[in-house]
This record gives structure tokens, sequence and C-alpha cells, in this order.
């Protein structure tokens, strides 16, 4: 019953799924989800089927409720669809179009009768507007006419400044009045006008004739001057710009004649002179003739325009001709840009805004100055300082620059200079000159004088810096003071390299900060920084040649101890206390020295890789090992680790840093090779087990280079082989590679090998990394093997092999292994 229950339950969906459904919560159910979420909610377990007949009731009365809902809707569709209902709607649109278009008869009748009373009103409007242009020409004529009489009357006599007044109103109203030209009466008037303004313009041109003139027997008085001004100031145009330039050639024509560039006034030396002669001028202007010329003419400035227009053209000619001398150049310079500073000072304006705007068409396209003449023969400055540069470091170039090195490195009772004092006096040469420089421009000139810094920068790197590095030939020492003291000279050049480096950044945005905008982009130091960080990495390299060279009596000792003879442990070996006392040698020289501390970590970094390499080598030339010999040398291995953990600092407070680390890591390798090769042969499966724990890789080939240095006999090594390759083959934890493949058995001369990879380029490199380059046991012995082949590829060789061996033996070896 509680199927079939169910089951009618379900049926009735199909004739509400159209619809959107209502969960017993009132949420409101999508088409497509209505019966399996109707369904899903009414029924969500097992137990709830024992309500199924509730739920039978609850959807019959769903149903129910949708059917009325649908009887409404048809009753309301047919009601609104009612063609009467239609035709009612259609007659009440049409009387209203028919009240719109009475409404709009009526507003054309009312337009018609607002235009038929208001005609009169704008006929009236016109009229008065007409009346009062009547009016007010009828005034202007009246006014005219009286202003042309009064301008008639004065004409004979000196009144300038009522002439200039009755000619400004004639002027004024005669414009209005062109349109009536056509009348007889006002062409009259226009035509005496014009002839009466010619009259006062000769007037006038008499009056500053005489002025200019000056005739002793007939004085001018000042004050007639300044009136006549007055009316030239009306009459404008082109006839009071002819009296301006008149004035302005008048003073400066006995300029234009003493100081001629063919002369000697007007050659470079006397420039000075030039400017003293025209203040002179300008005194007398200022104190006689200033006060004449109306304050809108700028008389001043135009004399100001007009001497430097001159002066600049004249110096464009003496330049031209000759090269002149740099003392000559920089005092007409300076000269000139005192001369330009004054009056720019005067007229509270910069010196290129003072001289434009002037009367000719070419001073006022642009702005100028007459200093600027002189950037396109500033090469003189330019070249000298060059000279001077070069005079300057002649005696640290090339073969000078180890002499000068050592003799600033002597241990003496002064204290001894961390950079070479070449460097600081380039740099304050650098300062003087761009501050100089920059007194006198700011534009192309001293653009040229950075590539002149640049240059000699390039220069001082490589002919000073990196020529002081290289040793004399045939001067090679294994004696500890000769080693230090080319420490002591690669830790000053390190030194001044970077004092160097910061102080071109420096000088770089100073330059900057003087140059003119247009030329900010050209000015950069960026390939000269480089320059000096190569030559950093060099000194660190000489300090590590050196280094190694200190301790080869060291490593050669290694060589010659008989470590297959040893017959018990003695503490530390005799070779120690000269390995770490050459290295502590060395780095208390860098420690004490070198001031940047990133280069003193840089350095023990490398030295770290330098001195655990050669080591290595020398543990693996000497072999075989044995027992003893392995337990010696890792005894030995301690203490050259508790050396190297002092490389950047003596005794580290903090032991668990990342240089610790990476010591830690370095030396690891060579005591985890220790450590095998020191463990009993005897079980051999043990010994197997051992390696593979320590070491943790399957190669044959590796296994193979702890038995040649175990020094195992060869009767022995296919015994253990043969149980390496069983017990390799499966074991899927293994690698196929570890630190031993890097191992060359047969490496070339160490000290070679070492060389090479010591002065090795380092461009592309992270110099300053925290931990330096991966140097050490993995990184420095990947040398190859003799015969040009590289060992790393010997695991892939012997992987097909290995496995082959493995079936093979598997037989016979696994009974006797317990496999």
């Amino acid at each position: 019953m509680a199927s079939g229950s169910t089951s009618r339950a379900v049926t009735p969906a199909p004739a509400f799924a159209s619809a959107p459904q209502v969960a017993s919560n009132g949420t409101e159910l999508g088409t497509n989800e209505s019966v399996m979420t109707r369904l899903a909610h009414d029924f969500p377990d097992a137990a709830s089927l024992s309500s199924h007949q509730k739920i039978h009731a609850r959807l019959q009365l769903e149903i129910m409720d949708v059917r009325e809902e649908v009887a409404r809707l048809k009753v309301e569709l047919k009601r609104d669809q009612d063609p009467g209902k239609m035709s009612k709607i259609q007659s009440q649109i049409s009387q209203l179009m028919t009240q719109i278009n009475v409404i709009r008869e009526k507003a054309a009748e009312a337009e018609a009768i607002v235009k038929t009373i208001t005609s009169d009103i704008q006929r009236l409007d016109v009229a008065k507007s007409n009346l009062t242009g009547a009016i007010q020409m009828l005034e202007r004529w009246g006014m005219l006419r009286h202003a042309h009489r009064k301008l008639r009357e004065l004409l004979p006599t000196r009144r300038y400044k009522d002439m200039s007044q009755a000619l400004s109103a004639v002027t004024h109203l005669l414009t209005p009045l062109k349109a009536l030209n056509s009348i007889p009466a006002v062409a009259e008037v226009f035509k005496a006008a014009e002839t009466d303004r010619k009259a006062v313009q000769e007037k006038v041109a008499q009056e500053m004739d005489a002025f200019f003139k000056q005739d002793p027997n007939r004085p001018i008085e000042n004050n007639v001057v300044a009136e006549v001004c007055l009316v030239i100031d009306v009459l404008g145009g082109d006839f009071r710009n002819h009296i301006i330039e008149r004035y302005l050639q008048l003073q400066l024509a006995e300029y234009r004649r003493i100081f001629r560039s063919t002369d000697e006034a007007g050659q470079l030396d006397n420039v000075p002179r030039r400017y003293a002669w025209f203040r002179r001028v300008l005194k007398h202007h200022d104190e006689e003739d200033a006060s004449i010329f109306p304050p809108s003419w700028e008389i001043t400035r135009l004399l100001v325009i007009n001497f430097s227009e001159y002066t600049r053209g004249d110096l464009a000619n003496v330049l031209g001709k000759a090269t002149p001398g740099i003392s000559v150049l920089l005092d007409a310079l300076q000269a000139t840009l005192d001369f330009e500073s004054a009056f720019a000072k005067r007229f509270e304006m910069p010196f290129e805004d003072v001289t434009a705007g002037g009367l000719t068409a070419r001073a006022g396209t642009a702005k100028w100055t007459i200093s600027s003449i002189f950037d396109n023969y500033f090469n003189v400055y330019v070249d000298a300082q060059d000279r001077a540069i070069s005079d300057m470091l002649s005696a640290y170039r090339g073969s000078r620059s180890r002499s000068s090195l050592e003799g600033s490195t002597q241990d003496t009772d002064n204290p001894v200079p961390t950079v070479l004092p070449s460097s600081t006096e380039l740099f304050y040469f650098y300062g003087q000159t761009l501050e100089q420089c920059g007194k006198y421009t700011t534009g192309e000139p001293m653009r040229k004088l950075a590539k002149v810094f640049a240059k000699w920068l390039k220069i001082y790197s490589d002919e000073v810096l990196l020529a002081s590095l290289k040793r004399e030939p045939g001067r090679r020492s294994f004696e500890g003071r000769d080693n230090l003291q080319e420490v002591k000279n690669a830790c000053v050049v390190l030194n001044t390299a970077e004092y160097c480096q910061n102080t071109s950044l420096q000088l770089e945005e100073r330059l900057k900060d003087k140059i003119a905008t247009e030329y900010k982009d050209d000015v950069t130091f960026e390939s000269e920084r480089e320059t000096f960080s190569a030559v950093i990495s060099n000194c660190i390299n000489a300090i590590l040649r050196e280094l190694e060279q200190s301790c080869e009596p060291a490593f050669a000792a290694i060589l010659k101890t008989p470590w297959m003879h040893l017959e018990n442990v003695s503490g530390r070996s005799a070779y120690i206390v000269d390995l770490v006392g050459s290295i502590k040698q060395v780095a208390e020289v860098v420690r004490a020295r070198v001031e940047g501390k990133k280069y003193i970590r840089n350095f023990a970094d490398k030295a770290v890789g330098v001195v655990i390499t050669r080591f290595t080598q020398a543990v693996i030339k000497s072999r075989p090992l044995k027992k003893i010999g392995a337990e010696q040398i890792l005894l030995d291995v301690q203490a050259v680790k508790a050396c190297l953990l002092d490389l950047p600092e003596p005794h580290p407070e903090n032991s668990t840093n990342v240089y610790t680390k990476y010591v830690t890591k370095n030396t690891g390798q060579l005591e985890t090779m220790l450590k095998v090769i020191l463990a009993p042969d005897d079980p051999p499966e043990g010994f197997v087990q051992n390696y593979c724990l320590l070491i943790g890789d399957r190669s044959f080939t590796n296994f193979q280079k702890i038995l040649d240095l175990k020094g195992t006999p060869r009767t022995d090594q296919q015994k253990l082989l043969d149980i390496f390759l069983s017990v390799t083959s499966t074991n899927s934890d293994l690698s196929d590679t570890s630190f031993l493949t890097h191992i060359d058995m047969d490496p070339i001369h160490p000290h070679d090998n070492m060389t090479r990879s010591i002065t090795s380029p380092v461009s592309g490199s992270n110099l300053f990394s925290p931990t330096g380059s991966n140097v050490g046991l993995p990184g420095l012995l990947r040398s190859g093997s003799g015969d040009g082949t590289d060992r790393s590829e010997t695991p892939k060789a012997f992987g097909d092999f290995r496995r082959l061996v493995s079936f093979a033996r598997r037989e016979t070896l696994g009974p006797h292994l317990g496999l």
C-alpha cells in the first residue's frame, strides 16, 4: 500500500509541471526542476513516506486552486476582448483629435491677433533705434568738426600735449563715421583731417630731428620733446617704430664704430669693455632721455635688445675666425653672464625674456641670449679639461700604476689609505670642473663634458686599477710576505673601485640636476659602473689566487704524506698548521682592509670553494687512503672547517646563519666521502649498505671511485661490486647520481685547474649573492675525465649493464645473500 500511495502522489505532477511550483515553505520552484525538487522536498528520507496521504491531499488542493485561477483568467480575457469596448475607445480617440484641431486653430487666431497688436510697437522700436543712431552720428559729427577745428588751430603752435589730445579725438571719431564717407560734406572733412594728420607728422618729425641732432645753438627742452612723443604715440604704426629705431641707432652708432669685430677693440679679450661702455650709455639714457619717452615704448629694454643683438653678432664673428685661449674665453663668457644677470635682475625676468619681442620680427621669433653663442665654441674648455685630466692621471697609468699602488699600501707609521688617492683627486677635479662649467652653460658643452668624464672613468678602471693588479713578469713567490702584499694591493683596488662606483652615481645625479632638460637622458655612467664591478670581481679573484698560492705548500704536503702506511691517528696533521695559518693571514688582511661587508662575504664564499676543492683534489691524488688515513684526513677537515667558519668574522655568534650552512654543505660532502672510505669491508654487505645510506646513489662508477680511494684490492673489488649491483637493483629509493659523480679521479694539474676556475669570466654571475656561486665539491670538480669525456654521463652508460648483470647473477648470488 505504501508503494502504491507513493506512486499516486507523484502521478499528478505532469498536470502542473509547466507552472512554477511552490514548496511547503513558500519557495517558488522552477519549471525544469519542479518535479524532482518537489519530490526531494516532500520525501527527504525513508521515514517521510509514512506521510504520503497528507501530501497527496495537499497536492489535490493545489490542483484545484490552479484550475480555479485558470478559469478566472479565462473570464477576464474574454471580458477584455469585448468588440464593443474597442469601438468605445476608438470613438474617444476621435473626439480627442477633434479637440486638438480646435485648439490648434484658436492658437493660430490668437497669434495673428498678438502680431496685429505688437506690430506698431515693433515699428516704434525700430524708429527709436534709428533716431538714436542718427543723434549719435550727429553728435560725433559735431565733435569731429570741433576736434578738427581745434587741431587746425593748434598746428601753428607748439602746444603738443593739446595737439595730441585733439589728434586722438579726430582719429577715434573718424572710424564710426566712415560709413558716411559717400556724403560730400563728410568726405571733405575726412580729406582735410588726413591732410592735417600729415602736417602734424611732418611737424613732430622736425622736432625730433632737432632733438636727435642736439644743436648747441638751439637747445631742446625735454618737456617739449616729451609732449612731441605723445603726439607720435597717437600717430602710432610705422612712424613711431621709425622714431624709436632712429633713437636706438643714434645711441649705438659709436658702439658700432669702436667695437667692430675687425678692430682690436672688438676682440674677445675686450668683451668686458663692451659692457662697460654700454653701462655708461645706459646711465646717460636713464638720467637724461628715459623720462622723455612714454613707458609703453619700453625704450630701455629695446636699447638692451639692440645692444645684445650687435654684441652677439660680433662675438660670433670673432669666435668663428680663430680658436681663443681658454682663459680669454672664460673671462669673456663670465663678463657676458654677469651682464645678462644684471639686466635680468633689473627687469625682474630671465634675460631670454628680456630680449624677446623686439622691434624686428627676427628678435621676436625665438628666445636667445648673448652667452648662448659661446656654446658652439665651448669645445675649447672641454678639450682643456680633457688634457688636464690626462696630465693628472699620467703618473698613475699603465706601468706606473703598480709602483704608485705599492707605495700607498706599505706598512708605515702613517695610516694606510683605504682607497687610492688618485681616485679622490679625480672626483674632486670632476666636482670642481662641473661647478665651473655650470656657471657658464648647462647646454651642449656640459653634455660633452659628461662624455669626457665617462671616458676617463673607463681609462681609470682599465689603466690604473686593473693595471695595478698585474704582477711583474717572473715575480711569483710562495713566501707569505709577498702574497700578503698582493692581497693588500687588491683590497685597496677593490675599495677604490667601490668608491668610484658609488661616487660616479652621485656625479651622474649632480650632472642631471645641472644640465638642461633636453640633455638629461644623455647623461649616464651605467657602463662605467659595470666596468668598476668587473674590477671588483678581478680584485676578489686576485685575492683568491694569492690565497691559493699561499696554501700551495700545505696542499703539496698532503700529496707527500703516506696515508696508506699510517698506523694511528695522532691529532691534527702538520700541514694543517700551515694551511690554517695561511688562510687566517689572508682573511685577516681582507677583513681589516676591505670596507664593504658584502665583498668580505663574497670572498669568504669563494674561498670556501677554492680551499675545499683543492683539498679534495689533493686527497683524491693521494689515494689509496686506507682506514687510518681517512680518519686522519677527516680530523683535519674539521680543523679546516672551523677555520673557514671564521672567514667573514672571527668567532661568529650566530652559528646557524646562511654562511655556516654553506660551509657545512661544502665540507659535509668531503666528510661523507671520508666516512664511507673508513668504513670496514667486512662484512661486505654492511659496507654496501653503509654506502647506500651515506651516498644514496646506485652508480656503479661512483662505487668504484670509493673502492679506488679506499685502496681495496682488485681481488676483493669484484665481490663488492657484485653485491652492490644486487643490492641497488632492488632498491628504487636510490638516485642515479650524487656528488661523487662530479669527482674526477684523474684531474689535471690542480694549480692550473684552479687558476682557470678562479680567473674565469664572471660576467652574468651574481657576484654578491648571499652564498656566492655554487663552488665547492660538487661545483668546482666538474672537470671531466682525462680523455675529454664527461663522467656525469657514466651512470647512464652503466644503467643497462647493471640491469643485465642483476638478472644474470640473481640465481647464483641469491642463495648466498639470502635473497
